[in-house]
């Protein structure tokens, strides 16, 4: 009674389907044994059910094992002697990686360092420069000398040259020398301007001497062009000195020769000449210059002041070869000779020692005044004596201009 009471205070309010669950409620009425059978009734509908549960586990199991069992071979065949295949190659991929990297870190190390040692040259190129009144216009200019020992470290000069002139008694160089040489040894053209006794003739013989070889048989290699005889003569002078302890054929084109020599069987590595007698050669003795290496012209403002313009024009075209280098040294360079040089020269560079046509620092100049005829002979002689070797190597006669004052 009190389990009624119990169940009905459960249970108040709340309403009850029986006819959704009058199969339980009639089962639960029967009693037990009725209950079982059922069960037992049942059990023959639900082990078919179970027993496809089974079935469907097993062979998914065999599937998983079957599985397993492939991935196992496959895995085995990747080992070799203990050493996997794939793990190998990701190993290498990693080391290769790790190496690429290190590469390029190198590689950017290099590359700053190239940079801090260009920028190192750049100014110490500057300093040298100003120190020496250099003054230089075009691209990528090679740096200027420190010393002579500096040709055999850095362009590979022969140790004769160097020595040859140590003995002429050349310590250092000259301003102009110190750019043009190592200008003309990067196989650069240059137009330079520099005074008087600066060194000028040292500054394109040196670069000729070092480039072409000794003892030629294919004809000229090298020509320079000078305006007078006597400073044609002067320069091959200087360059025997240069060149002895190598056999060069260095011919200075007198009058004699440009009129009756045989060019084709004469050797000649250096031509030394005036533009009228060298375009006698070429016009009438065909001397062939289409594989001449260097042309210089040596003061060519003097060379086109003098009316030579067609002439050289003349000698140029026939130094045909395309590789070769040509030069302009000057002690002045007006505007309408540096616009010729221009016009036959291919990304020169421009180099200029002090102020362009200034008076040269290094000739004493002074004014003498003479009473008389004779009085200017006695001055003249005068000047004479005081004339002493010049420093650079080459001796230099300079006559006065004495006015006379009434």
């Amino acid at each position: 009674m009190e389990k009624v009471k119990l169940s009905a205070a459960l249970f108040a309010g709340t309403h009850f389907d029986r006819k959704r669950f009058s199969a339980d409620i009639a089962r639960f009425r029967q009693g037990p044994s009725a209950a079982t059978h059922d069960a037992a009734s049942a059990a023959p509908s639900s082990a078919p059910s179970s027993e496809k549960k089974r079935k469907r586990k097993s062979k998914a199991k065999a599937k998983k094992n079957k599985k397993r069992r492939a991935e196992g071979d496959a895995s085995a065949s990747d080992v070799v002697e203990g050493f996997s295949v794939f793990k190998g190659l990701a190993a290498k991929k990693v080391g290769e990686d790790s190496e690429e990297v290190e590469t390029a870190k190198n590689e950017d190390l290099e590359v700053v360092r190239r940079r801090k040692r260009a920028e190192r040259e750049i100014e110490r190129a500057a300093i040298l420069r100003k120190r020496f009144d250099i003054h230089i216009s075009g691209q990528n200019v090679p740096a200027p000398l420190e010393n002579f020992e500096e040709l055999v470290s850095s362009y590979r000069c022969d140790s004769y040259l160097v020595g040859n002139l140590s003995k002429l008694g050349f310590q250092e160089p000259t301003p102009i020398q110190r750019q043009a040489i190592p200008t003309l040894l990067s196989g650069r053209e240059c137009f330079a301007c520099a005074p008087t006794g600066s060194g000028k003739t040292l500054a394109f013989l040196f670069p000729i001497l070092m480039k072409i070889k000794p003892g030629s048989k294919d004809g000229v290699k090298a020509v320079i062009l000078c305006p007078t005889r006597e400073l044609a003569a002067q320069t091959t002078r200087e360059c025997k000195k240069l060149a002895k302890g190598r056999k060069f054929y260095i011919k200075l084109m007198t009058k004699d020769l440009s009129t009756s020599a045989n060019f084709k069987d004469m050797h000649c590595d250096i031509l030394v000449s005036t533009p009228l007698r060298l375009d006698h050669a070429v016009q009438k003795r065909d001397l062939d210059l289409s594989r001449v290496e260097y042309l210089v012209l040596d003061e060519s403002d003097k060379l086109f002041e003098l009316g030579f313009v067609e002439v050289i024009d003349s000698i140029v075209k026939a130094c045909s070869n395309p590789s070769i280098i040509r030069s302009l040294f000057s002690a002045t360079l007006p505007d309408s000779i540096e616009a010729l040089a221009r016009t036959i020269m291919h990304d020169a560079v421009r180099v200029i020692v002090g102020r362009k046509n200034s008076a040269p620092s290094l000739i004493k100049q002074k004014l003498i005044f003479a009473g008389t005829e004779k009085g200017k002979l006695i001055a003249l002689r005068q000047s004479f004596a005081e004339v002493h070797h010049d420093p650079s190597g080459c001796s230099f006669l300079l006559v006065p201009c004495i006015l006379l004052f009434s």
